[in-house]
């Protein structure tokens, strides 16, 4: 992609939402970066419930997980490849689909090197690799990793495995997968001489914490990890030569004295490291914490209201000046500034409607 005209240096970022085929479930939008402003610039439509969107690292292609049960007569979900217009980072055709071989992927990744997509299929209970060609195209399965538990304490959401998130370690061969049902991470090396994915750990977390999302620290070896069903984060050392994670201390995303309906959602930490951010659905808030520079411990310091209902995910804008919320139950993005230096959040009162936006992406 262009340096000079298009992606985040025009505010381009893209929404993912549920829907038909025949309703937009992808938007193009803009964000005027020095007021919060934004706009829709593009519809996308023929991709069901385009759940979760990644981003080739040379803006090649956007890939879009169609959150599904089957496609075209086999089971499994699907993930599609669409061409991202270098001049404008607007969206073309989809060039290249494959089958997740798992039932509703809910979680997409790519690799850094731009050689491999990893999807995490929820109630397959499975994460799938899925090879890329020089061009970004998608090409069939190479491995599928198919994850085994007995029934969690939470009889309802853990019966069985539930892949939630699938993520790469920066500047390693391992990928994290993380398993609502199995109350674990499960750690792999992607062989990519054989194009396959060896287990090299898994990480167990408490009983009934449901671990939904990860979010690397920049500089530390630790990662966090969102507990959708115990309402926390969990902190974790990372061990990048061997591949494991250890779980050290878990911190609750919800103010002291509520005791209503939450499950937590997304998480993300700041680029220079210094701030953590995850949303509460049912509290309806993101969480701020301050991260420890000597140990990556955390400390909270701000809950603000999600401007919405339900904030499945959220995204800290390139720059490091917006927190853009996506509020599925009501159907609408929340703008908010952030103090870099204090990691606030403030409501800039700007934001967009949009039928059940779930996935913010920027461009590159």
């Amino acid at each position: 992609m262009s340096a000079a005209a298009n992606g985040w240096n025009e505010g381009i970022f893209y929404v993912g939402s549920y829907g038909e085929k025949t309703d937009a479930t992808i938007h193009v939008c803009k964000i005027n970066k020095a007021t919060g402003e934004l706009s829709i610039v593009q519809r996308v439509k023929g991709v069901e419930n385009a759940s979760f969107l990644a981003l080739h690292p040379e803006s090649k292609r956007l890939y879009a997980a169609k959150e599904i049960e089957e496609s075209r007569g086999v089971a499994g979900g699907e993930v599609v490849a669409i061409a991202i217009q270098p001049d404008t980072g607007l969206l073309g055709e989809v060039t290249s689909l494959a089958s997740t071989v798992g039932a509703h992927p809910c979680y997409i990744s790519v690799n850094e090197a731009g050689t491999a997509l990893y999807a995490a299929n929820y109630t397959g209970g499975s994460i799938s690799l899925h090879p890329l060609t020089a061009a970004g195209e998608l090409q069939s399965a190479s491995a599928v990793m198919q994850h085994e538990c007995e029934p969690g304490p939470v009889a309802d959401r853990q019966e069985k495995p539930h892949a939630h998130c699938v993520s790469p370690v920066p500047g390693t061969s391992y990928v994290c997968a993380v398993d609502l049902g199995m109350d674990a991470v499960v750690t792999y090396r992607h062989d990519t001489e054989a194009q396959t994915l060896v287990k090299t750990d898994e990480a167990k977390f408490f009983g009934g914490a449901g671990p939904r999302h990860i979010a690397y620290h920049p500089t530390l070896d630790v990662a966090y990890v969102a507990n959708e069903l115990a309402s926390s984060v969990t902190l974790l050392s990372v061990d990048r030569k061997a591949g494991a994670l250890r779980a050290r201390q878990t911190y609750s995303t919800l103010p002291e004295g509520y005791d209503g309906y939450n499950d937590s959602a997304d998480i993300h930490v700041s680029a220079d490291g210094r701030y953590l951010y995850s949303s509460n659905r049912g509290h309806n808030s993101i969480a701020v914490f301050a991260i420890s520079s000597q140990n990556g411990e955390l400390s909270p310091i701000q809950h603000i209201g999600c401007g919405g209902e339900l904030p499945r995910n959220f995204g800290i804008t390139p720059d490091g000046a917006y927190v853009l919320a996506a509020n599925g139950k009501t159907g609408n993005i929340a703008v908010f500034r952030r103090d870099q230096e204090l990691g606030t959040l403030a409501p800039t009162g700007h934001g967009l409607e949009l039928n059940i936006p779930v996935c913010i992406r920027f461009g590159l």
